[in-house]
């Protein structure tokens, strides 16, 4: 039962509503406005979560559990005029599975004394997924990454302003799949359409991360300042958590090394591995021995490393898998929440999140995030209606005419900057930048209630464009090609919570 809601807790997906791979909120009653809660009490999830001060407001012990289920559809078009790839143009849609479809929240918070309230809760709180099964212009490629946090958190009050602070313990797991390997176990190259996507397991034997937890240490940090009677302001500090996930694939398939080794797939598996890569009768003279047009056996060859067929080979052996370090970055939150009448509130958040210095993130060339978030709420006796909108610029921008040809240092690893593009736009497309939100409360008794949100994102659309060539190709008269990938995303998900005082 523990592994069960282990592994829903984990389950979030970049298709659910998020700023980059960040949910825009964890409780049902922060969903339905926006996602704001940095200086709003609704229940003690979400104040765990955006601003653990808030729990303060606790009269009574609290348990609530909140549950969410999201539908996207995200598909993804790809042109490539790479001569000797055998993947091919098209557009595929991500196959959504239910094993990701769902992700809880639980919190229990009680009162120590009139100054003090201690809080502990599992919050699902990030991740990605995008599978490409059978898509041979994606790789075939299948993402999966699912973050969860346990924040013990206490609050203190000294007047009417409190203060919270709790450690956070980040559990999380990624995997990496796709059509690394061209040859079978019997080493015979694969039939055109045929070539599999590649199956590591995930938790607990199922297709969910990795097939391990990795955990991570960091801390959260709040106040909230009751200014008069209408009016209350907060903020909260996130610090970074640093997840390095174990043999998460190979990443010399992404850099000089891959085009070796898909120049010896586009040949059927005949190139000559005793053969210096470039100069007399290296992979240019076989690339032309094969039937490529010379001059675009000369690109690619120059586009090849130094060294002997044989070195490329075994460095983009898929059995070959790297480490990949990604640094949920720090965040800083601000926000303020105003009773215009007994009946209604307004409240308005501003969150930062540094991708753009992190680690993994930050390589992968995702840009910070500047987040507003605006909601509403109008309580009726035993009933509330709830409204809000989230705005952030998107971390994964649209690029034209980049020289996917220049190598990019990513933890060791160096990677053309065409293939960073595909990895951004296929496997990581955190591209949701808009999202409209509603909801509402209903009251069973002074002791419970329950609460429904529904949040869309409509269709978000980013391009990566360029061309894979040398340098000196101006100068040299040698032969190009072009690529381009344009990822498309729409969202709905609906989220239910219960909430109960005793």
């Amino acid at each position: 039962m523990f592994k069960k809601t282990l592994l829903l807790s984990l389950a979030a997906s970049s298709l659910l509503a998020t700023n980059g791979v960040n949910l825009i909120g964890t409780s049902t009653v922060s969903r339905s406005m926006g996602g704001t809660g940095v200086a709003f009490f609704s229940h003690a999830t979400e104040a765990m979560h955006k601003n653990v001060a808030l729990i303060g407001d606790v009269e009574k012990d609290e348990f609530q559990v909140d549950m969410t289920y999201f539908n996207a559809t995200l598909s993804n078009t790809v042109v490539d005029g790479n001569p000797i790839s055998t993947a091919g143009n098209g557009t595929a849609t991500s196959q959504n599975s239910l094993d990701t479809s769902f992700i809880p929240s639980m919190t229990y918070v009680t009162r120590v004394d009139e100054d003090m309230v201690f809080g502990v809760a599992m919050i699902g709180a990030a991740g990605m997924a995008a599978d490409y099964e059978g898509a041979y212009p994606q790789r075939q490629l299948k993402s999966g990454m699912m973050l969860m946090k346990i924040i013990p958190a206490v609050s203190y009050r000294q007047g009417n302003v409190t203060f919270g602070v709790a450690p956070v313990l980040g559990l999380g797991s990624m995997s990496l799949n796709y059509d690394e390997a061209y040859r079978d176990s019997n080493g015979k190259v694969y039939e055109p359409g045929t070539k599999p996507q590649s199956q590591r397991e995930g938790l607990f034997g199922t297709n969910i991360g990795g097939d391990s937890l990795v955990p991570a240490l960091g801390y959260t940090l709040g106040i909230d300042i009751k200014v008069t009677e209408k009016l209350r302001i907060g903020a909260s500090y996130n610090s970074s958590l640093k997840y390095t996930y174990s043999e998460v694939a190979n990443f010399s398939q992404f850099g000089p090394h891959g085009m070796v080794y898909m120049a010896d797939e586009y040949l059927g598996g005949t190139l000559d591995q005793s053969k210096n890569i470039q100069g007399t009768d290296g992979v240019e003279d076989q690339l032309v021995a094969g039937g490529l047009d010379p001059a675009l056996a000369k690109t690619l060859a120059s586009l090849m490393p130094d060294g002997t067929i044989a070195d490329s080979m075994n460095a983009a052996d898929p059995s070959n898998l790297d480490d990949l370090t990604l640094e949920q970055p720090w965040e800083l939150a601000v926000g303020f929440a105003y009773d215009v009448t007994k009946k209604m509130t307004i409240t308005a958040d501003y969150r930062y999140i540094d991708w753009a210095s992190s680690e993994g993130y930050g390589e992968f060339g995702w840009k910070s995030q500047h987040v507003l978030a605006v909601g509403a709420e109008y309580k009726a006796k035993n009933y509330s209606l709830r409204f809000g909108y989230n705005y952030a610029n998107s971390p994964i921008e649209d690029v034209t005419g980049e020289f996917g040809s220049l190598l990019s240092d990513v933890q060791g690893h160096y990677i053309f900057d065409q293939a960073l593009s595909m990895l951004n736009l296929v496997g990581f497309p955190a591209i949701s930048t808009t999202h409209f939100s509603a909801g509402l409360g209903y009251k069973f008794s002074d002791d419970m209630d329950f609460d429904f949100a529904v949040v869309f994102s409509p269709e978000s659309t980013v391009k990566r464009s360029g061309t894979l060539l040398p340098l000196d190709v101006i100068y040299s008269g040698l032969s190009a090609f072009d690529y381009e990938y344009e990822t498309k995303m729409q969202q709905l998900s609906l989220s239910g919570g219960i909430n109960y005082r005793f």
